[in-house]
């Protein structure tokens, strides 16, 4: 599927897109409170995110999947950006701490390959966070009509794609509980509206943020029985 990744620009630069941002900002710094002297990355659309980070980061990678066509996002930094296919990253092995998937794993052909590389690039320690539409709420027909976002998920299917490709879920976060609209005074209240809403209606809130942490021992079936094997730094799917 062919993305125009100017869609994304044009979303995020609007009143309603800035507010959103702001939101998954917050759940972003719950999740990762601490920045100082990581290596990170993000691949899909994620500059509006981790760019707010970035003085605070030690190495920084905003990597664009090519189906999304080019975008030069930094004039002054064009080392930060590259255009990749979704499971052949350019980075070394082991050679980043923490993995944004924004405006990306709703778009991918293969969730196991992508996540295998992701798995091959993160340091022994590594975690990534994955933000998708869910399943269940009203903002997937506005992410399916205005950012032509073909899949969503539930919480329980993120959590199963991490388990079963060596990654361990650790928490999962929700936001956007109030539908999508254009009426700016309420989108205006959209931030006060998540907080009296996140323990009432988490399963039909917009958006799903889970983090995984990398697993090095991670559990394979053999003869029916779980055992442990060590999974090695250049495994491929």
């Amino acid at each position: 599927m062919k993305i125009n990744i100017e869609n994304f620009k044009i979303f995020y630069s609007s009143f309603l897109g800035k507010s959103i941002t702001q939101i998954i900002l917050k759940k972003i710094h719950t999740l990762w409170p601490n920045f100082n002297n990581s290596r990170n990355a993000a691949i899909g659309f994620g500059f509006p995110f981790l760019s707010a980070f970035k003085s605070n980061i030690q190495r920084l990678f905003f990597l664009v999947p090519n189906k999304f066509g080019l975008f030069n996002f930094f004039i002054n930094e064009k080392n930060l950006t590259a255009s990749v296919q979704e499971d052949i990253l350019p980075l070394e092995d082991l050679s980043i701490d923490r993995l944004l998937v924004v405006n990306c794993f709703e778009y991918l052909s293969d969730h196991k390959k992508f996540l295998r590389e992701a798995w091959r690039i993160l340091d022994k320690d590594g975690e990534i966070i994955i933000i998708t539409p869910n399943t269940y709420g009203l903002w997937r027909f506005f992410y399916k009509k205005k950012l032509n976002s073909p899949t969503t998920f539930s919480s329980y299917e993120l959590d199963l794609l991490l388990s079963n490709n060596f990654f361990t879920p650790i928490k999962t976060e929700y936001c956007l509980f109030l539908p999508p609209l254009k009426n700016k005074f309420l989108t205006n209240k959209i931030r006060s509206f998540e907080v009296l809403n996140n323990r009432l209606t988490k399963y039909f809130a917009g958006l799903i943020i889970t983090k995984g942490k990398k697993n090095y021992l991670s559990p394979v079936s053999s003869n029916n029985k779980i055992v442990k094997q060590k999974i090695r730094g250049d495994i491929r799917a």
